[in-house]
């Protein structure tokens, strides 16, 4: 079953999920392959500007409080179960009327060793909710707008005071965005002019999950090492993943076809089909449900400055028609990794 501990889930960007893998890998002992087109920009969730991937390299190095169940759909496929709220580092909660309190599961560390307290989640969150931004507005879809919200009751406690009623306040705490940050480490980097530490988190990671980051070199790979302290699932199966960012699509699919990588991302619609028709390699689609489609003009360049152009392009899209059935981007949700 692929479970939100999926490794390198796609959030958000495309139509449908779609992994590609040899049906006979060669032999790595613990260690996968996988091949993207692009990496990630940013380490920092609440960064500037962060991608796609920058989401992915965060969903598998840091941790929330609470995360989403699993539901299959008519043809078997996993999709999240928003209504099924499950732990993460808070192992229980009580949500009454006026507030929501978190009780941290008390043996959870983060990956430099130090314990997991109620003072990094509520750094965290204040952070989020001030930051401005992507995260901040994400924030506030659940009512979670201001840092005296969160309070520290003791270093395993933790309580969100809600400003209005609001059934999405749990659930968005299961979103990508309120990730737990060693604050501790993050604090020693910043200064007067940044306070939030952004500089260095953009290109570190603080967190606790279930990988962390043993190497980034941006444009070109990033390596996960297991953590073998984490306590907020079962441990994923793979040691080690080195995610490497090859452009070429058709060069990914050569190293697939040659048995000299695990997984590809982002494969042309065009390959994926030709490779599923020859059933060489394993190839699996699962629809991703927030996901916007748009094409994007220059009105500065032509043909596009000229605004017929852009009605013609209009008038060509099949709205009626499902973009679901139509469309696709490749990702993959391997279920070696962040087991839930």
């Amino acid at each position: 079953m692929i479970k939100r501990r999926d490794f390198l889930k796609a959030t958000a960007g495309g139509i449908a999920a779609t992994f590609i893998r040899p049906a006979a890998a060669q032999s790595r002992k613990d260690t996968l392959l996988t091949l993207s087109e692009n990496g990630p920009n940013n380490l920092d969730i609440m960064g500037v500007g962060t991608n796609r991937p920058g989401y992915e390299a965060s969903w598998n190095t840091y941790d929330r409080l609470v995360t989403f169940g699993v539901k299959q759909d008519g043809q078997g496929r996993d999709h999240y179960d928003y209504k099924k709220i499950e732990p993460e580092l808070a192992e229980s909660w009580d949500l009454g009327d006026v507030s929501a309190t978190f009780k941290l599961r008390r043996n959870a560390t983060f990956h430099d060793g130090s314990a997991v307290t109620a003072q990094d989640v509520k750094w965290s969150f204040d952070r989020a909710v001030t930051v401005g931004g992507f995260p901040t507005f994400q924030m506030k879809a659940g009512s979670l707008e201001k840092p005296e919200q969160f309070v520290v009751v003791d270093d395993h406690t933790f309580r969100i005071d809600f400003l209005r009623k609001d059934r999405l306040t749990l659930p968005d705490i299961g979103v990508p965005v309120p990730v737990v940050i060693n604050s501790w480490l993050a604090k020693k980097h910043a200064t007067d002019n940044d306070p939030w530490a952004m500089e260095w988190l953009k290109t570190n990671e603080a967190g606790g999950g279930a990988y962390r980051i043993e190497k980034w070199t941006p444009g070109q790979e990033v390596i996960y090492q297991r953590f073998d302290e984490w306590r907020s699932g079962p441990l994923p199966k793979c040691q080690r993943v080195i995610w490497r960012m090859v452009p070429s699509a058709g060069n990914r699919r050569a190293l697939l076809e040659r048995g000299d990588a695990d997984v590809s991302f982002d494969l042309p619609p065009k390959d994926v089909a030709e490779l599923a028709g020859e059933k060489k390699l394993t190839v699996v689609g699962t629809p991703i449900e927030n996901a916007i489609i748009y094409l994007g003009m220059n009105v500065k360049q032509p043909p596009f400055d000229n605004v017929k152009v852009r009605q013609a392009v209009a008038y060509a899209i099949p709205y009626q028609r499902s973009w679901m059935r139509r469309c696709s981007a490749v990702a993959y949700r391997c279920s070696v990794a962040r087991p839930q």
